[in-house]
């Protein structure tokens, strides 16, 4: 708990800190599954267009517990493999820019600068009415592009990324801001899928 606080109040310290102690996976792997939990309710609930009240309280579910079970254990799947993946890919590349990290040190970067995002989960689980803001259902392209580009959540979670691979890593903020080309990378599968669609 107390290192979450250091981390919202203070990333340079928390990060800067944990570059000269043993690290802990626990925390990210936690966050992690978290993320995966809150944003497969979040899904499920708004296939379903209800909110996480009406699930407690309904006397007959409108979402069957499979579905909720499905959806949480395909977003934790898929939230785990994508900062694996991203893990082995800036570590690779900050070693090439002359860092000084490991892998369990890019999985632990990655993993708390995750944070912002299950912060933006949990928001979307207790106030449904929120993701409604974007045309996700319509699939509107723009819509997307503001939420991603514009999303103080995403901008939180680049300034804690790039704070952190800059502290652990030693490297400049200048090398370290290369990292935010994952942000534009992602933009390519969902323009593909518009293109698709549309």
């Amino acid at each position: 708990m107390r290192a979450t606080v250091e981390l919202i109040i203070h990333p340079k310290r928390f990060f800067e800190m944990s570059k000269n102690r043993e690290i802990s996976v626990r925390t990210p792997i936690i966050i992690l599954i978290l993320i995966g939990i809150v944003d497969g309710l979040v899904v499920a609930n708004y296939m379903n267009h209800t909110t996480i009240y009406e699930v407690i309280t309904s006397v007959t579910p409108v979402i069957t517990g499979t579905t909720i079970l499905f959806s949480m254990l395909m977003g934790s799947f898929w939230v785990y493999a994508l900062i694996l993946v991203q893990t082995v890919l800036f570590n690779l590349i900050m070693k090439k820019m002359g860092g000084t990290g490991t892998r369990k040190q890019a999985f632990y970067i990655l993993g708390m600068s995750s944070f912002p995002a299950l912060v933006e989960g949990l928001i979307f689980l207790i106030f449904p009415q929120a993701a409604l803001m974007f045309d996700f259902e319509n699939f509107r392209f723009i819509s997307l592009v503001i939420y991603n580009f514009l999303n103080i959540f995403n901008i939180w979670g680049i300034y804690l990324l790039i704070v952190g691979f800059a502290k652990v890593y030693d490297v400049s903020y200048k090398k370290a801001s290369v990292l935010y080309l994952q942000f534009l990378i992602k933009m390519i599968p969902l323009f593909i899928i518009y293109l698709i669609a549309s």
